[in-house]
């Protein structure tokens, strides 16, 4: 005996079953579509263009060599300018000036040349106590200082110059001569008030 179909007995099932299957397809062919975005082109890429090696850069050895040889301070006097202490001790000696706000070598209150993180721990907190001192005498001085109003004196510019001639970069010579100058235009403001040197608005807009 042949079994019933199953579209004469449950015709609501069948329709139940294609449905969950139409669902399914669906479901996959929205997985495919989404993962192909994800997919690596099957065709071949071209390689990136390869920049030829820099240099190599290289360490400046002499460094240690003086160092085990013992001739890097002979350095330091021959080249002043590779160290601030240098730097500061040359413009004192040669050009009478203070360096970075500091006093000069030659006139600091504490000496100039502090001790360090690796000298002896009672000389560093010596010369921290000495420095504290210093602060409390003069706290404004010290946290303010300045060269044209340095109270200690040995805050300076190099011999014969001033806070402009002493730049770099000079600043734009300006003169502030008023015949040189355009001065009296009045001013005009729509949105506001109106200037004092300035006359009604139909006199600006359409003259006198």
């Amino acid at each position: 005996r042949r079994a019933p179909r199953l579209l004469d007995e449950h015709p609501q099932n069948l329709a139940s079953t294609m449905s969950t299957s139409l669902i399914r397809c669906a479901t996959a062919a929205a997985l495919v579509a989404t993962c192909d975005g994800y997919m690596p082109s099957a065709a071949p890429s071209r390689a990136a263009a390869v920049r030829p090696a820099a240099a190599s850069v290289f360490m400046d050895e002499t460094v240690f060599e003086r160092a085990l040889a013992g001739e890097l301070e002979e350095e330091g006097f021959e080249n002043p300018f590779m160290s601030e202490v240098g730097w500061a001790d040359y413009l004192d000696k040669n050009a009478k000036s203070s360096y970075n706000m500091n006093q000069r070598p030659s006139l600091a209150d504490d000496g100039y040349y502090t001790a360090s993180i690796v000298d002896n721990p009672l000389d560093v907190v010596s010369d921290w106590l000495g420095a504290m001192k210093g602060y409390v005498t003069n706290p404004v001085a010290t946290a303010f200082p300045t060269i044209s109003n340095d109270p200690t004196g040995a805050r300076s510019y190099p011999k014969g110059s001033n806070e402009v001639s002493a730049r770099t970069i000079k600043p734009k010579e300006k003169d502030f001569d008023p015949k040189k100058r355009i001065v009296g235009i009045p001013g005009f403001n729509i949105f506001g008030t109106p200037s004092s040197k300035s006359g009604s608005f139909i006199e600006n807009f359409f003259g006198n």
